[in-house]
């Protein structure tokens, strides 16, 4: 298994100058949790992550911000003839959910996820399991199976009452005199 077959492409790519707000919106729309940032002749920038959008919104929110000044520069990419064994475990050993795949130009092919590699053991448990349908349901829906009706449990045959209210007691004071 190799990363070209489980990639997602083509990339959804920023250039340094977009400005913070327009690539949240991609993000967005687009549903997704990392852009490439590439620069004019389609190469690798930087990549910026939805937390680093995050906290720029906490700085800029009023101002204008490029992705130049927020993205991280220093990226960890695979090539597309990458096991995809080594992508997770470059993945899971760095703490990162996301690596741009390049050429050897640098050129921005498409980016592999932790998504991405859920679906690649998705597919290789289904090949192990010949005749067993995989299918994934997504999470956060309410499904359209009805639930059963509740059992309702069954009376005693002594019936309960309510038990009394009790009147507050109220504080006595008592007086002495003095004679």
């Amino acid at each position: 298994m190799i990363v070209r077959n489980h990639m997602s492409t083509p990339p959804i790519t920023v250039s340094p100058e977009t400005d913070f707000k327009v690539a949240m919106g991609l993000m967005q729309r687009h549903r997704i949790r990392r852009l490439p940032v590439v620069d004019g002749n389609g190469l690798l920038a930087g990549i910026v992550a939805e937390r680093d959008l995050l906290g720029a919104a906490d700085r800029y929110l009023q101002s204008v911000a490029d992705i130049g000044e927020i993205m991280t520069r220093r990226v960890v990419t695979v090539e597309r003839n990458t096991p995809v064994v080594e992508a997770a475990s470059l993945m899971i050993g760095l703490k990162i959910g996301g690596l741009p795949v390049v050429d050897a130009s640098n050129k921005v092919l498409g980016i592999i996820t932790e998504t991405d590699l859920m679906k690649a053991l998705v597919d290789m448990l289904a090949e192990e399991k010949p005749g067993k349908a995989v299918t994934a349901k997504p999470i956060g829906k309410k499904s359209a199976r009805k639930r059963p009706p509740r059992k309702t449990p069954a009376k005693s045959a002594r019936t309960r009452t309510a038990p009394k209210k009790r009147k507050p007691k109220r504080a006595t004071t008592r007086s002495r005199t003095r004679r």
